[in-house]
């Protein structure tokens, strides 16, 4: 949820597309976001503390860069989702896409195990 909802703000398109980051950050990463904080914690660090996400080492700059512009706390300074769609189609997916090359991404967090029971 975008922060100013969190906070109980009233709600936009531009919550949508902070939403849409994390989307695109739970797909890239494979992994829930925040796994081992509460509601509340989490409410706290993103809208107290201006909290985001950690994208991985090995994401692609473009594909960075559109969530880093998604979950920007001005709600007025995010994306439109056109623009969302056109810096996606941009994304040059030859040769990896920017990802590192497996021999250089120790540490690189680019697919999660699975959680659960």
């Amino acid at each position: 949820m975008a922060p100013e909802v969190l906070d109980g703000k009233p709600s936009n398109r531009r919550c949508d597309i902070y939403s849409f980051g994390i989307c695109l950050w739970e797909i890239y990463c494979c992994d829930m976001p925040y796994p081992d904080l509460s509601f509340a914690d989490v409410s706290f660090i993103v809208v107290q503390q201006n909290l985001r996400l950690e994208i991985p080492r090995c994401c692609p700059t473009g594909l960075a860069s559109i969530m880093r512009k998604c979950w920007d706390a001005n709600a007025d300074k995010r994306l439109e989702m056109d623009e969302v769609v056109r810096m996606l189609e941009a994304i040059d997916t030859s040769k990896g896409g920017g990802m590192i090359p497996d021999d250089q991404a120790s540490g690189c967090f680019c697919f999660a195990t699975a959680r659960g029971p």
